[in-house]
């Protein structure tokens, strides 16, 4: 994965650095692209090359706990209840190439930003999940900066148009991923509170763009510390309230609606100055 250091993303990047009475926030938006380093094809193989031997031990599994004097039905059940992660996971069937590569950027991608952690070793495709609707996924985070104090039609006029311009978003699969144990999160030591991150991937321009906020407690960072407590080239979060329904087939080229802003009006002005 190379970083791109766009000048457009500056001003962003500074602005999702603040503090609030309950805590400190640190977030920012790295975009790369997906176009692999010798050490990236590695990684790429080997995550490619683990998901296969997963795949393939709860074939076995499943074939071990269908009881051979059962009918087809009776194994099929037992089977898919033993797959059905590996077979339905928010980048599609795992045993699938461009499923596993997809997957395999996602990780490669958070590597990059933090590379005295491996996520390799630590996230499984289940540990993300798929975002359906742009629309929702902007509103979800206009509103966690809204309710954080921030201004976005002033202090963020334009976050979303650029980051537009940057990654075509209709064009884009989105992911999201939240870690269910802080513990396990490379800044949990550091009085992580909550995070949000989130993964627009745009495989015709082969870049992926990284967008995050996470949540510090003041207890563990002074106001200093604030620009060397970064997710990322800046920082990282990830956060609940976001749409988790499951049970549709996914689709590569999905396409919300002709525009990602909309017919609706919004009288918060989170998309004010906003043009595509």
């Amino acid at each position: 994965m190379k970083f791109l250091p766009l000048r457009e993303l500056d001003s962003i990047n500074r602005a999702l650095v603040f503090d609030t009475p309950d805590c400190r926030v640190v977030g920012g938006v790295d975009i790369y692209t997906t176009k692999a380093a010798g050490a990236d094809k590695k990684l790429y193989k080997n995550i490619c090359e683990t998901i296969s031997t997963r795949y393939e031990a709860d074939l076995r599994l499943s074939e071990s706990l269908s009881p051979p004097n059962h009918g087809s039905d009776s194994a099929s059940k037992y089977q898919s209840a033993a797959v059905y992660q590996t077979l339905h996971s928010p980048f599609g069937p795992l045993d699938q190439i461009s499923a596993r590569r997809t997957f395999a950027y996602l990780i490669a991608t958070l590597n990059a930003s933090h590379p005295d952690y491996d996520f390799s070793t630590t996230l499984r495709p289940s540990d993300f999940r798929r975002e359906r609707h742009i629309r929702s996924v902007m509103n979800n985070f206009n509103t966690t900066l809204f309710n954080l104090g921030v201004n976005i039609s002033r202090e963020l006029p334009k976050m979303w148009e650029t980051i537009d311009k940057e990654m075509d978003l209709l064009n884009c699969n989105i992911y999201a991923y939240s870690p269910d144990d802080v513990s396990n999160d490379p800044y949990g030591d550091e009085g992580l509170i909550w995070s949000t991150n989130l993964f627009f991937f745009n495989k015709h321009k082969k870049r992926v763009c990284y967008l995050y906020l996470r949540g510090l407690s003041t207890l563990n960072h002074s106001p200093l510390e604030r620009s060397l407590a970064g997710w990322g080239r800046n920082s990282r979060v990830g956060s609940d309230g976001w749409d988790e329904s499951e049970g549709e087939d996914f689709n590569d080229d999905f396409i919300e609606s002709k525009s990602i802003w909309g017919d609706d009006n919004y009288d918060d002005g989170f998309f004010e100055g906003m043009e595509v």
